[in-house]
């Protein structure tokens, strides 16, 4: 940074600045964080659960008020829905699968009700079935073992068996016992919950047991998540709403509790005396994804596999189950509630699945949950908590199902949710590729800016005639490539994923958006210079970017550079590689508005732009129901401040920079705290993330986070090593070295750095275009280290920061760079 003098009289009325931007952006985001999450497109998250199930199932019969009576009270209030609710696991199902023919009983199902896709991500990349049942009985991920064994002859599958229950009085006592040894020897903090479970199992149904139960939540001991195993079933049973029935080895997995036991196993779900019924009809999947770990059982897979003929079993046993239904009803009983689930994947290949909601309180059209604000998205964690919601039984999460009506055909349904479903496919198919791709081209840029910029290579090939045109030509390809980034949020304008061919139409759509962005970039009067192109691009994506987050973040998902709702990491709000952009196109921005204010004369507004432009950045971006981006928000209030401090010529200490760190981060605890003080089902990721604080799993979170930024560096090195040639470009390019004060112009390094004759240095000669670079690479940092997966922040901002920074070099291409620019360099230097 150019050494500046620091101006005591502009002191206080900075601080003052500074007050008055923390306060007034505590007015602004605290008012709106008060409304509902995102609204929850319309649902009233905000509510009680049982005021939000009430919204959801309307005035049907399966709508129960809060339990607020003990257990055991004999109250209309305290049976939960009044017909039964039946859940049919299927993995592997998705909404492509349904079809009017092939499986007449699912089209059935989804003509009378809801659905949505199924996001079934728990700890791996794909979710095996027995992990998808233990998810979605605990609402939280998790992860089933024990793993297969890779020396095993012949076995190439990729899931581990899923092991039966044992209804045998010898194999529940022995887990009782062995429960009881563990708590008398203080291994556990207290015995099974479940010990009078063989007095109070429901007609038809006994207590089971799942045999080395430890070995199956192996996986789940240091994955960073907390399952509570059979919470769905506790819950129910705790709060007096009746009894869970379990048939099958996976519903047993989601019925299970911590020791393994299992109460009201049974092989007829439809005899038990049971309000609420988990059905394993078996998955859909490749004898390479799973193998037979239960002989004659639904889950043996046969050596030639045909995806349509399991689709159309599946279908043939739901449609058996649903008539043992109907034949079991008694005369006056309320209709049921049925739900069809794809609890896991069919192959290594994670997809979204299906999800189907049919009975009193679903009516034909799609469902969503405030944890996704999608429609048509759900996730396997919210499945419990809907439940529960239902029946009237608070969760931890606060999670209910939101259905959204509509007059569509059953097909036409079909159609958009499978549409929906490709494009999450493909870009989690095509994902790496386009990263590839722009660290190539990043790299490309790196060495062309080392290579045509050397000062020794030009000067052999003249360069007082050369170095203009290879100044004009970075400026133009770099132009070009700082579309790119922005022009994958773009994509999503265009409807690709209904094309014959996707990733083809992904590619166009990209093609396309990059060539609009550049076109935009030229048009008069600001593309009639080098500042102005830069300039209008970044404002640009700016403004787009902030557009998408206020309406719903809809450019945000299933995005190149954003979220993919098959990953599951968020699904709403600002993404990392999103918050990148934001963060390098505003301060770039802004540093070239100011130096431009400055130079006609208007000095109010090199103060009252950059404080507007960026308590608005930080409030879309911190307000919970629109960016919800909590290390992002920090980042760029960081910036903001740092910018407004260099501005006002306030020279910026050790100590000052602290104090702007500090004061973010208080401002953004604050707006967590509030978030918090809200209903869970209406939180968004700030009180989500004070929740943990509060509750101790903070340093666990920050662990696992941890633990996947150098995932990333492992799974991909090349988009890690970004950010050091970045900071190597810097230092080297723009000739940054030569200002430390250990480094002279005549020894090794500076005759090393002294080697390009970049024009960068003269773009940061206008000190305001150099502090809105600062701010920006302030932002980076902060984001590197306080958000999630930090490396994607700093690696994705240098894929914007430094084209601009090239393309700026342009406006002094036909300076000299001969004689006397190595005069004017010397010059400089003394």
């Amino acid at each position: 940074m150019p050494p500046t003098s620091p101006l005591p009289t502009r002191l206080p009325a900075f601080r003052l600045l500074v007050l008055g931007s923390v306060l007034g952006l505590l007015v602004l985001i605290l008012g709106p964080a008060q409304s509902p999450a995102a609204a929850a497109h319309g649902s009233s998250a905000t509510g009680s659960p049982s005021a939000s199930a009430a919204k959801t199932t309307g005035s049907s019969p399966t709508a129960a008020p809060g339990n607020t009576g003990t257990p055991g009270e004999d109250s209309e209030a305290s049976q939960g829905p009044a017909g039964t609710t039946i859940v049919y696991g299927i993995p592997g199902l998705t909404i492509n699968d349904i079809d009017p023919v092939r499986t007449p009983n699912l089209y059935q199902l989804l003509s009378e009700g809801s659905a949505a896709n199924l996001n079934v991500r728990t700890i791996g990349s794909a979710t095996c079935p027995g992990s998808g049942w233990l998810s979605m009985g605990a609402g939280a991920r998790a992860q089933a073992g024990p793993p297969t064994d890779g020396e095993q002859d012949g076995n190439r599958a990729t899931c581990p068996p899923l092991s039966a229950p044992s209804t045998s009085d010898g194999a529940v006592e022995k887990t009782r016992d062995d429960v009881d040894d563990a708590a008398q020897s203080g291994a556990e903090a207290q015995g099974s919950s479940d010990e009078d479970l063989a007095d109070s199992s429901a007609d038809g149904t006994s207590t089971a047991t799942i045999e080395d139960f430890e070995s199956i939540k192996e996986p789940n001991v240091d994955s960073g998540y907390s399952v509570d195993y059979g919470m769905l079933a506790r819950l129910i049973r705790e709060q007096g709403r009746s009894c869970v029935a379990a048939e099958g080895p996976g519903a047993a997995y989601a019925v299970a509790d911590e020791n393994g036991i299992v109460a009201n196993y049974t092989d007829d779900a439809a005899a038990a005396d049971c309000r609420l019924d988990l059905v394993d009809l078996g998955a859909i999947g490749s004898s390479a994804w799973l193998y037979d770990p239960i002989p004659d059982y639904s889950y043996t897979v046969p050596v030639s596999f045909d995806r349509e003929e399991r689709v159309a079993e599946a279908d043939e046993r739901l449609g058996d189950k649903l008539e043992e239904v109907r034949n079991s009803a008694t005369s006056g009983s309320e209709e049921p509630t049925i739900m069809v689930a794809g609890l896991g994947d069919s192959s290594s290949l994670p997809q979204l699945r299906a999800f189907i909601a049919s009975g009193p309180g679903y009516e034909p059209g799609s469902l969503s949950s405030a944890s996704t604000r999608t429609p048509g998205l759900l996730q396997l964690t919210d499945i419990a908590p809907g439940i529960l919601d239902q029946f009237g039984v608070s969760s931890p999460s606060g999670i209910s199902f939101d259905n959204t009506p509509t007059d569509d055909a059953p097909q036409e349904r079909i159609d958009d949710l499978v549409s929906e479903s490709q494009k999450a496919t493909s870009i989690y198919q095509h994902l790496s590729t386009f990263s590839l791709f722009l660290d190539i081209t990043f790299y490309l840029l790196f060495v062309l800016c080392g290579v045509l910029l050397s000062r020794n290579l030009l000067s052999r090939r003249g360069g007082a005639t050369i170095a203009p045109r290879v100044h004009r030509f970075l400026a133009w390809v770099s132009l070009a490539v700082a579309t790119l980034p922005m022009s994958a949020f773009l994509a999503g304008l265009f409807p690709w994923a209904r094309l014959p061919h996707p990733g083809f139409g992904l590619s166009v759509s990209i093609a396309v958006s990059a060539a609009l962005l550049f076109g935009a970039s030229l048009l008069p009067p600001w593309g009639r210079t080098w500042r102005g192109r830069v300039a209008a691009l970044s404002l640009l994506s700016f403004l787009i970017l902030s557009a998408d987050l206020i309406t719903g973040s809809h450019l945000q998902g299933n995005s190149l550079l954003g979220y993919n709702p098959i990953v599951g990491g968020r699904y709403y709000g600002l993404g990392n590689q999103g918050a990148a952009i934001f963060i390098v196109s505003l301060f770039i921005f802004l540093g070239l508005a100011i130096s431009w204010l400055r130079a006609k004369g208007h000095r109010r507004m090199v103060f009252i732009l950059p404080l507007v432009l960026g308590l608005l950045a930080v409030f879309v971006s911190g307000n919970p129901s629109w960016g919800a981006k909590f290390g992002g928000t920090i980042a760029t209030l960081a910036s903001l401040l740092v910018l407004l401090a260099l501005v006002s010529r306030v020279r910026l200490s050790i100590f000052r920079l602290m104090l702007i760190g500090l004061a973010s981060l208080a401002v953004l605890l604050g707006i967590a705290f509030l978030d918090w003080l809200r209903e869970p089902g209406a939180r968004s990721h700030f009180g989500n993330f004070f929740d943990q604080i509060v509750t101790g799993e903070a340093l666990q979170v920050v662990g696992r986070k941890l633990g996947a930024n150098l995932h990333i560096m492992q799974i991909n090195p090349a988009l890690a090593i970004v950010t050091p040639l970045a900071v190597i470009a810097i230092l080297f390019f723009l000739r940054y070295l030569l200002h430390f004060p250990s480094i002279s112009p005549t020894s090794r390094a500076g005759r090393l750095a002294n080697k390009w004759r970049g024009r960068l240095p003269q773009v940061f000669r206008d000190q305001d275009v150099h502090f809105g670079f600062l701010a920006a690479v302030t932002g980076m940092a902060v984001g590197l280290v306080l958000t999630d997966s930090g490396i994607a922040v700093p690696s994705t901002g240098a894929m914007v920061l430094l084209p601009y920074l090239l393309a700026l070099s342009a406006e002094h291409a036909t300076e000299d760079v001969g004689v006397k620019s190595v005069a004017g360099e010397k010059a400089d230097r003394a």
